[in-house]
């Protein structure tokens, strides 16, 4: 790949030439006229060269002289410059010829060449080298041949012949993206050769395939339709075929700045465009391929693929439309189909009809679909007769479909019309089953029931009339059609008829994989489903329209509805849950990315080329799901919900016996076994937030994620009214109002949920957040603590210390010291005056690898003031007998708490103020003052307060600190833990190592280094635990490594270089 990083820092080459050659206006070098040239070497170059620039400016200011002589204004100076290469007409040729003449070139007539400079000439040695390695690429030698081409590269990047070669030669060797660049940088050299950029744009986008994408997109409607959903199974390669694509998008664009006529460049471009999902530039392209080949339909499907996800799918719609038109009328005045890479079809006609039913044009819709069918049937010579205003003065081809009956019966009473004269196939037989859908669907919009009826008759999806073939048969290829006619038939109060049009896809996408029952549906015969009054099973498809699509509004609205008008407290609460799922729902779609309106996906025709539908599908980015909350069936019989609630129980012990079998490959290190269990585990935890008697109804609410949009009083922008209303409700006979107290727990008397006693479900929780920590999953697993702590379950003293320890654990798995203060915060709360509580504080903040920002933030400082003052007043107001009031009667701690004033001291340190630091080390020493955790503190408070600008009295404070640190040092040097005695001599001399004390900081250094030395050769188990970091002793380890690289830097910059590299060969080198 070296060779492809010369290419791109060969890229000024065309403009400066390469090095030892001058460049003429003509683009030739000085050795294409004169073999002497050649041998120019590159030093007489250089000054060749100069003497060029030189007589360049030399002209120019011959130039300037002669115009000021002249008395010409100073415009008609062009002021060029040193190698500027810039020509103007007022002066750019005498001064140009000025320079050829100083530089012995020719003298090219005409004016100035635009645009790059042709490349030199291959020399011989060049072209020596080439026929080397085509002879070595014949020979199967890629590797030599790579080698020679990369050389010829190097001596001249502008060789076209090599990096063509070498792109033969890369893709032999399986480097597809070398080849590629080889490709680009082949085609720069020919920058308006238009075919050369769309063969690198080809072969960039042929390398999807090796990525595993499937489908480029270039085929028969829709180019890249398809890649664009393919690539959602290889995110590993998603950054490469990003790239690739991208590379694609740029080659097009060179193509079609080289040619603008060029319609292969302009629909390639915009294939990439749509399958990266820039849909307007897309719409953009299409429409100017259009302007140059009207007549492509390939083209024209592409646009119709991707005018529905522009930003402005109205006006793409119409391009669109007028496309379709366009190809309609030329194909109707030539009598015939053919167009430009295909025939029109009848899917066309589909697409075509798609466009105006989704601008709600039902009357336009339908006259397109009969003028287009009855041509597509070879009876245009009859339009005569269905066209135009009839003897009622009223549009024909509004008026009735008769021209689609299956028999003659109606269509006889129209004048001229001759019934032998076309085939009856030509008619009603002819017309496709979802065309006839169509039209059924048209006149019931129109409020024309008497037509859709007889529509509905000849589709009889219930099979009531005698057919050849049954409606299972009939309609197998055109499922989404039942959809569209069961909604309108809803919409005009016909449920009957809507259900067996329903019924009839339901049996249809049981016995296919590809027809899938979406929620889309399963709301629509829900609906269906109310009208009839079957309220049961309108909430068994509401509820699984939402299992299906968990972010369906519709479905949610529905079901609240239903749940509203239940007398049970319980159905309303739950009628309560759903308006706030739904209002959080509306308010995330309502807008995108860049604050604009958010267009909800459409449905597209069921039968498009390229499947337009399933395209879209595919390209319906993947959200991450929410977390699905059981939602019981309510208004079924008792039997009925008996056993769905013992089989939704059995379900769960099994996911809870496979949590078991999986804890203990957990225990063990099984990577593998963590994915299933936390999958189990989750469908265990959510099953218990999901009910409602486990909380209170406040702290359910928001343990459920909703937030209700009454709390400050305003509602969402663009919210639905009837949701707003709905919810306004519900909160007034529910929700909790301003200024009311939570509401009342409720009370559990047994002691399982689902056969699981609760101590178990505790386990369960807590194991699952922290192992949600561990995976990287930190605000999932706080919210499944303060769910185990929000619940009436876990209430007692014991649960909530193991929930808070457990709260306090993921949130030090996570970093996250915000809440580890929060949660320590807890515990000195809950375990006032304890010792313990402000230890575990302490602790919790050294061990979150965090900075210590929350540590000492404003909230931390004075938790831990008001608990100092807390302690004061309870010391200070003590009477002889030691309670609070001097009654005798108390029983609290009255004495000073040693770690509580040093953590505040260490606070104040953290803060750089070392005064009030000073003061509260000082309070800890006077009750424990032979506390080297203290004297330590104090020594280094008065070392860091001494640094400091602001400091009156340096030697006085330096003075107190080491004082300080020798009553720390003496003790601790002398303790039987060879520990202890690292840490004190290494802690001196890290004290004088700050105030440039070096010698005495490298003497404190070296006894750290002798005690690891000692213990090095002595040997056993003492050097295991100093070395090694055995025996739990990390720490040690640490030292010894910070001790020798302190001590290798004093030496390095006392220039001790000998001793520098004595010191990293003995401890540094691992």
């Amino acid at each position: 790949m070296q060779v492809i990083a010369q290419a791109h820092g060969n890229e000024g080459y065309q403009e400066t030439g390469p090095r030892g050659r001058i460049p003429d206006d003509e683009g030739q070098s000085r050795d294409d006229h004169g073999d002497g040239e050649s041998e120019v070497s590159d030093v007489d170059s250089d000054y060749l060269e100069l003497n060029a620039e030189t007589a360049k400016l030399d002209a120019s200011i011959e130039a300037f002289r002669a115009a000021q002589r002249m008395g010409n204004d100073d415009d008609d100076y062009t002021g060029i410059g040193i190698g500027s290469g810039i020509r103007t007409p007022a002066a750019g040729a005498p001064v140009a010829a000025a320079a050829a003449k100083a530089s012995g070139k020719p003298v090219r007539k005409g004016g100035n060449r635009r645009g790059p400079r042709k490349a030199a000439k291959p020399s011989p040695d060049i072209l020596y080298r080439l026929s080397l390695a085509t002879e070595a690429y014949h020979g199967r030698r890629y590797q030599e041949a790579h080698e020679m081409l990369a050389e010829i590269i190097r001596i001249n990047a502008e060789t076209f012949d090599a990096w063509t070669l070498l792109s033969t030669v890369f893709e032999e060797q399986g480097d597809r993206h070398g080849a590629l660049m080889c490709l680009v940088a082949a085609a720069h050299l020919t920058p308006k050769v238009g075919r050369m950029w769309i063969n690198a744009a080809t072969y960039a986008l042929d390398s999807l395939d090796a990525l595993g994408e499937g489908s480029r997109g270039r085929g028969e409607g829709g180019a890249g339709g398809e890649g664009e959903g393919d690539d959602q199974g290889d995110d590993g390669n998603e950054g490469e075929r990003n790239g690739l694509l991208q590379t694609a998008m740029q080659c097009y664009s060179a193509a079609v700045r080289a040619n603008p006529a060029d319609v292969a460049a302009r629909t390639g471009k915009a294939d990439v465009l749509m399958t990266l999902g820039h849909a307007s530039l897309a719409v953009s392209q299409y429409q100017r391929a259009l302007r140059h080949r009207p007549l492509n339909i390939r083209t024209v499907r592409n646009l119709a693929d991707v005018a529905l996800d522009a930003r402005d799918p109205r006006q793409s719609s119409a391009a669109a439309m007028a496309a379709y038109r366009r190809v309609i009328d030329h194909c109707q005045a030539g009598a015939t189909t053919s167009l430009e890479e295909g025939d029109f079809e009848w899917s066309d006609l589909r697409i075509y009809l798609e466009f105006f039913a989704m601008l709600e044009r039902w009357a336009d819709a339908a006259r397109e679909l009969k003028e287009v069918s009855r041509w597509l049937l070879g009876r245009r010579e009859e339009a005569h007769l269905w066209e135009g205003e009839g003897d009622d003065g009223g549009d024909r081809l509004l008026r009735d479909d008769r021209e689609w009956d299956v028999h003659d019966n109606r269509r006889i009473s129209v004048p001229g019309y001759e019934p032998a004269r076309f085939p009856l196939e030509s008619y009603g037989l002819g017309l496709p089953v979802d065309l006839r859908a169509r039209l059924c669907v048209y006149r019931l919009k129109l409020g024309q029931e008497h037509e859709a009826m007889l529509h509905l008759e000849l589709l009889d999806p219930k099979d009531e009339q005698p057919q050849d073939t049954p409606a299972l048969e009939r309609f197998r290829d055109f499922p989404d059609c039942l959809k569209d006619v069961g909604v309108a038939l809803l919409e005009r109060d016909r449920p009957e008829e809507a259900m067996g049009c329903f019924e009839l896809y339901r049996r249809i996408a049981a016995g296919s994989e590809d027809v899938l029952v979406d929620s889309d549906m399963l709301v629509s015969q829900g609906r269906c489903y109310l009208t009839m009054g079957d309220k049961a099973a309108a909430e068994e498809c509401f509820i699984a329209a939402i299992e299906e699509d968990d972010e369906n509004i519709d479905a949610r609205f529905e079901l609240a509805k239903i749940y509203e008008g239940e007398q049970e407290k319980e159905g309303r609460e739950e009628a309560f849950l759903l308006v706030n799922e739904a209002l959080n729902l509306e308010a995330q779609h309502v807008e995108g990315a860049d604050g604009a309106p958010k267009r909800a996906p459409r449905r597209l025709a069921p039968h498009m080329p390229g499947e337009l539908r399933r395209r879209e599908r595919m390209m319906k980015p993947r959200k991450e799901r929410r977390r699905m909350r059981y939602r019981p069936r309510r208004l079924g019989d008792s039997e009925e919900r008996r056993k769905y609630d013992q089989e939704r129980t059995a379900a769960l012990s099994e996911r809870y016996r496979l949590c078991l079998n999986l804890k203990d490959r957990l225990g063990s290190g099984d990577t593998e076994a963590i994915s299933p269990w936390l999958e189990a585990a989750k469908e265990l935890v959510d099953d218990f937030r999901s009910s409602k008697e486990f909380y209170p109804w406040d702290m359910y609410v928001r343990s459920q994620g909703f937030v209700t949009y009454f709390a400050d009083q305003q509602a969402p922008p663009h919210a639905n009214s009837k949701l707003i209303a709905m919810a306004a409700r519900l909160q007034q006979n529910l929700a909790p109002t301003e200024g009311e107290e939570h509401s009342v727990a409720p009370v559990i008397i047994r002691h399982e949920h689902r056969g699981i006693p609760f101590n178990e479900w505790l386990d369960l929780f807590l194991e699952y957040a922290i192992n949600l920590a561990f995976t990287q999953q930190a605000q999932e697993s706080y919210e499944i603590c303060t769910s185990a702590k929000d619940s009436v379950v876990f209430k007692s003293k014991e649960n909530a210390f193991l929930i808070h320890l457990t709260h306090a654990t993921c949130a030090v798995v996570s970093g996250d010291e915000e809440q580890c203060v929060s949660v320590a915060r807890f515990f000195m709360r809950e375990y006032t005056h304890c010792t313990d509580s402000y230890r575990i504080f302490a602790a919790l903040c050294r061990v979150c690898q965090a900075p210590v920002s929350w540590y000492s933030s404003g909230p931390a400082q004075k938790f831990i003031l008001r608990q100092i003052r807390q302690m004061d007043r309870a010391t200070t107001a003590s009477g002889p007998d030691g309670d609070g009031d001097g009654t005798g009667t108390g029983t609290g701690n009255t004495d000073l708490d040693v770690c509580l004033l040093t953590i505040y001291g260490h606070i104040m340190f953290t803060t750089t103020s070392y005064t009030y630091a000073l003061s509260y080390f000082m309070r800890a020493a006077s009750i424990d003052p032979d506390n080297p955790m203290i004297n330590l503190s104090l020594g280094i408070a008065y070392i860091h307060y001494a640094l400091k600008r602001q400091a009156t009295n340096r030697q006085y404070l330096l003075t107190q600190g080491f004082a300080f640190l020798a009553r720390y040092h003496g003790p601790r040097s002398r303790s039987a833990s060879a520990a202890e005695r690292q840490e004190a001599n290494f802690n001196m001399g890290r004290a004088y190592h700050i105030v440039g004390l070096a010698p005495l900081a490298a003497e404190y250094y070296g006894r750290v280094l002798d005690e690891a030395r000692s213990a090095r050769a002595a040997g056993g188990a003492r050097a295991g635990t100093l070395l090694a970091g055995g025996g739990g002793e990390e720490e040690e380890e640490m030292l010894v490594l910070e001790a020798a690289y302190n001590l290798k830097t004093i030496c390095f910059g006392a220039g001790d270089l000998e001793g520098a590299r004595a010191v990293t060969d003995e401890w540094l080198v691992l």
